[in-house]
């Protein structure tokens, strides 16, 4: 599956073309460590020396794409990728149906769980200011959970969606998709768990991803 998305021009604020796709191979992965992870380390690393408090920090830098490999191959995963001008913008990793609702009008009921999703640190407003420069794209990581929807709708999961956020994602998951926050989850690093109904979702993709 290839789809032509638009994203947004972070400092033109012009639309962008740009593709999802799920054709996610190793080589993509590779570009995560090659081209993503020394940007995202030196970014913090800047942070630290300007004096940035550790809750600031990006809580992804360690992430390894290439070590989800294997998952590649198994049915119940599926990835996500989007592209634009050459380049790979982001990633996610999607598990189906594994999980259920928690909030109390979904409680049991099957969904798509967001495992791991990340923008390319070029467009991450902090990562970019820590190292004197602007952003280069807005929207990546919206068009990924835009994705993450149709394929719960795909699933006949009507949408529902949930997912464990990072404390430095928790506004983007809230206020800018419109997600419901349930609660902390002690199983999971005390990450605030966020999830959508299928009215959430609805709107979402006709306001949120708009």
């Amino acid at each position: 599956m290839r789809s032509p998305i638009q994203i947004v021009d972070a400092a033109t604020k012009e639309l962008v073309e740009a593709e999802l796709f799920d054709e996610v191979t190793v080589e993509h992965f590779l570009e995560t460590q090659t081209e993503w992870r020394p940007v995202v380390v030196e970014a913090a690393k800047r942070m630290l020396e300007s004096g940035a408090s550790r809750d600031v920090l990006p809580r992804h830098f360690h992430w390894d794409w290439t070590s989800k490999e294997a998952d590649l191959r198994i049915l119940a995963f599926s990835f996500f990728g989007i592209s634009a001008k050459g380049r790979l913008q982001g990633l996610m990793k999607l598990e189906s149906a594994a999980r259920s609702g928690r909030i109390v009008s979904q409680k049991g009921k099957p969904l798509i769980y967001v495992d791991y999703l990340e923008t390319a640190p070029w467009n991450i407003k902090p990562l970019m200011k820590a190292l004197g420069r602007g952003p280069e794209f807005s929207a990546v990581g919206t068009r990924l959970i835009e994705g993450a929807v149709r394929k719960s709708l795909d699933e006949g999961f009507k949408g529902r969606l949930a997912l464990h956020s990072l404390s430095t994602s928790e506004r983007f998951y809230l206020d800018v998709c419109g997600m419901t926050a349930v609660g902390r989850d002690p199983a999971k690093q005390n990450l605030l768990w966020c999830e959508f109904t299928p009215e959430q979702a609805e709107t979402f993709l006709n306001e949120g991803a708009a």
